[in-house]
């Protein structure tokens, strides 16, 4: 499902109805709808579930903005050393088939 929806719309707040809480505290907010189209689990728990938050503090915010910024562009451009595994991992996590193939 990689499309460009434009980097731009991220942190937007009139798109940014799901909240990522990360370790730090930290809260992103990103638009339901483009994840839901890359993630089939992200799909479920707001669809069916109806979350509008996720615990992802597991993840740190570089893993985070990166996982959420491919969502919305269909690149890994922010995609480094440091954030590599973790990524990596939410590409698992949550299902972005088309991310895991990219790594």
């Amino acid at each position: 499902v990689p499309a460009d929806f434009g980097k731009h719309h991220i942190g937007a707040p009139s798109h940014g109805n799901l909240a990522f809480n990360l370790r730090e505290g930290v809260q992103i907010k990103a638009n339901s709808i483009i994840m839901s189209l890359n993630s089939p689990v992200i799909d479920d728990l707001t669809t069916n579930l109806h979350l509008m938050s996720l615990e992802a503090d597991d993840f740190g915010r570089e893993a985070v903005d990166c996982f959420i910024e491919a969502s919305y562009t269909g690149e890994v451009d922010a995609l480094n050393n440091g954030n590599f595994r973790e990524v990596n991992k939410m590409g698992h996590v949550f299902k972005v088939n088309w991310l895991v193939a990219k790594m």
